[in-house]
């Protein structure tokens, strides 16, 4: 096969040795294939030898013997893949392992650590064919626990039926708990594209006490990307104290990430009195959460103005109005304490609601409580 990795023309030969893993390439094979290259026209920058059998230390030997006389007449030089150096390869390149391996068990464990892995697969907006198909390489490795809710069969005309959804919801909470009773030393996974009160309600089932990698879906690729570890670029990060009367029963807190949170907008569902806390970054807009820490630092300033207004006042009612990716939103219902806080619930944002914050989920609320889900027109919490 012949192919164009740098603008040089290089040239790849794979030798499957008849479907018989466990044989190796053999030196004189090796030179008679050389032999064959160096007849290529136009003349090649690189040659490779990939089998799947295994390494054998004197081809590779034999490899560098030729590459060192071929340097020497300004010929192409040779390397030689054997099956588990290439397996080894794909530790450093994650994306062609999940576009081309993905039923390939044995290299997916390998290259996967941990093995046990609880993958948390979420949608409730227009559905979206296979979204989860290409979730990860995880999901071929031994010990994958995939929890999946598809709540988009709710999901009509750009407005969910919520009450529906929830119930799905619920099932989602239960699973999500008892995934992590039953395998308390596995890694979360969370890949989500559904309403922001569905997603922190997640995040408040898995908690803290696991690791959580997050992903973001690329809609243009439909490709989903894993938050990058490391700070990422600086976003301006802030809570800011708005005011309002200390010790209130109600507190308020906007975050600001993928667009602002418009207070008038917020009015129109909240119009009491309320301690107020905005959690923002400098310029909201969407795709700019790229990093762990980013939404890290995003919900820690979320949890900070939470036990800011459990301090004032423990029985406060917390009421959360957030325009953040799912990555964030999770982030934010893993700060939710169910020791500490006596109620946060998430409300829903839709330009077809009048008023477009028309419903809420409580995230503390026991699974079927009537105040899990609260709907405009319904008596405030208090």
């Amino acid at each position: 096969m012949l192919f164009r990795s740098t603008g040089a023309l290089e040239g790849v030969q794979c030798k499957g040795k008849d479907g018989r893993y466990g044989h190796a390439v053999t030196v004189a094979e090796l030179r008679d294939e050389v032999v064959k290259a160096l007849t290529f026209t136009p003349a090649l920058s690189h040659y490779y030898l990939v089998s799947s059998g295994v390494a054998d230390v004197a081809v590779q030997e034999e490899a560098r013997r030729i590459t060192e006389n071929h340097r020497k007449v300004g010929k192409f030089g040779v390397d030689v893949f054997s099956w588990d150096q290439l397996v080894a390869h794909l530790q450093d390149h994650p994306r062609v392992a999940r576009k081309h391996f993905r039923s390939l068990h044995v290299a997916l464990s390998e290259i996967l650590d941990p093995a046990e892995l609880v993958a948390i697969c979420q949608q409730s907006f227009q559905h979206v064919h296979g979204l989860f198909d290409r979730v990860d390489p995880i999901a071929a490795a031994d010990g994958f626990h995939p929890i999946l809710m598809d709540a988009s069969a709710h999901y009509d005309a750009g407005v969910l039926e919520h009450q529906a959804a929830l119930t799905l919801q619920r099932d989602l909470y239960r699973d999500i708990s008892s995934q992590l009773r039953a395998h308390p030393n596995a890694t979360v996974a969370y890949f989500g594209i559904a309403h922001i009160p569905l997603v922190m309600h997640a995040g408040a089932a898995a908690s803290t006490r696991q690791a959580v990698r997050l992903y973001e879906l690329d809609h243009a690729s439909g490709e989903w990307s894993a938050l990058l570890d490391g700070q990422g670029p600086d976003l301006g990060i802030e809570l800011e104290d708005l005011g309002g009367p200390s010790g209130a029963k109600d507190a308020v807190i906007r975050v600001e990430v993928s667009s602002t949170v418009k207070e008038e907008e917020v009015h129109a569902t909240f119009d009491r009195p309320y301690r107020h806390f905005l959690v923002r970054v400098k310029a909201p807009r969407r795709g700019i959460i790229t990093h762990h820490d980013q939404a890290r630092a995003l919900a820690n300033a979320f949890r900070e103005a939470l036990d800011h207004v459990h301090n004032e006042n423990p029985q406060a009612v917390h009421h959360v109005f957030a325009a953040a990716p799912a990555s964030v939103a999770f982030r934010l219902g893993q700060m939710v304490s169910h020791t500490m806080h006596r109620s946060v619930l998430a409300y829903n944002y839709s330009q077809r609601s009048t008023p477009p914050y028309h419903w809420a989920v409580d995230l503390l609320a026991a699974n079927g409580h009537p105040q899990q889900l609260w709907t405009y027109g319904e008596a405030p919490r208090v």
